[in-house]
């Protein structure tokens, strides 16, 4: 009797020793990290969406029908300065009239190396060296020079917007009318527009370690008051009308460099 209560005690001691090693196996993922490069939209503080009327903190109120810009060249930069790229460009935008993609949205999502990262560069528009030669792109597919998101000229396929707004908004002195003037601005380089610089590559420190298995979120915000109503360089909505940026509209060229300005101080990484 003995013997089979030694022999049952032994045997439930090799069961449990058995299942406390299956706990302690872990399993480690094969899959390439995750990197997640997402961007809002703001009106001072709160978030905001295209069609939603803003009226705190501006001196007009106004609604946005649609943004879209160019995000040229993101790239990854790790601790020992080796660069991992992300993709050559991706248009942010806000209204739906095109399908969310990989390319086209607000949130961006690329497989990267396992590693340290010191940060991202970026900037905000279509680097030179894509624009001097836009003409041998194929705009098919999913291809961000496709006309099709709307930031190619009609006219002219060589002619992007860097930056597309159309907005609509109330300039009346007591403002209770409806946000119905339009205005649409378009940032972009006419031809021969040697003098016009709008592209500018930019750091944001953003210290990471990524393994197998792992992902990683960088957010940037769009503060859209801070455009047209900030205190440094405001633009005065009353005053103005849209601009294409022409080579024969002076005044429209300096009000889209103004911009532009303007908007690469108002993303910010969050």
């Amino acid at each position: 009797m003995k013997r089979i209560l030694i022999r049952y005690a032994v045997s439930i001691l090799l069961i449990l020793s058995s299942a406390s090693c299956k706990k302690d196996i872990s399993v480690t993922s094969t899959e390439s990290p995750q990197y997640h490069l997402n961007f809002t939209l703001s009106a001072g503080y709160p978030f905001i969406a295209a069609n939603q009327l803003v009226s705190n903190n501006v001196k007009f109120r106004y609604y946005i029908n649609q943004l879209r810009y160019y995000i040229g060249f993101p790239r990854l930069i790790k601790a020992d300065s080796t660069v991992v790229p992300l993709s050559d460009l991706v248009i942010v935008a806000y209204d739906k009239l095109n399908p969310y993609s990989t390319i086209y949205g607000t949130s961006f999502t690329f497989k990267i190396p396992t590693g340290k990262y010191i940060g991202i560069r970026f900037g905000i528009g279509v680097p030179p060296s894509i624009l001097d030669t836009i003409k041998h792109f194929h705009n098919v597919g999913i291809d961000p020079l496709n006309g099709n998101y709307g930031m190619i000229w009609p006219t002219d396929p060589t002619v992007v917007r860097h930056i597309a707004i159309d907005m609509f908004a109330d300039t009346s002195a007591q403002q209770n009318q409806p946000a119905n003037r339009e205005y649409q601005f378009h940032i972009l380089n006419d031809h021969n527009q040697d003098s016009v610089h709008l592209y500018t590559d930019m750091f944001f420190a953003d210290a990471f370690t990524v393994n197998n298995g792992d992902s990683h979120v960088t957010a940037f915000n769009l503060d859209f008051n801070n455009i047209f109503f900030n205190s440094a360089r405001p633009i005065d909505l009353k005053k103005v009308a849209g601009t294409d940026m022409f080579n024969n509209d002076p005044n429209g060229l300096l009000l889209g460099e103004l911009i532009n300005k303007n908007f690469y101080s108002s993303l910010t990484k969050q």
